[in-house]
């Protein structure tokens, strides 16, 4: 795959997990109207649900530096006269 597609795609792809977990997040924090807790109606769980709305968000970002990383690392194997920019502290 071209490396300018790979990164196409990658950023992308990046912009899309992004808004979709803005929308997540949103949504877990948006005003409901929860009942007052009854025998029939259990307490509201929104630590519950925002830790499982933040989790996977923490995965993605995980996952998505992972295949930075194997992106850039491919793009050097295959032009070896060409460094690949890693983001990090200016020395």
């Amino acid at each position: 795959m071209p490396s300018l597609f790979a990164n196409g795609l990658f950023w992308t792809s990046v912009a899309c997990c992004a808004v979709a977990q803005v929308f997540i997040i949103r949504s877990v924090r948006g005003a409901r109207y929860v009942p007052e807790p009854t025998a029939t109606v259990p307490h509201s769980r929104n630590a519950v649900e925002m830790l499982w709305a933040v989790l996977p968000a923490v995965g993605l970002i995980v996952l998505l530096a992972f295949t930075w990383r194997a992106i850039q690392s491919t793009s050097a194997a295959r032009n070896p006269g060409v460094t690949p920019v890693v983001a990090g502290p200016a020395t």
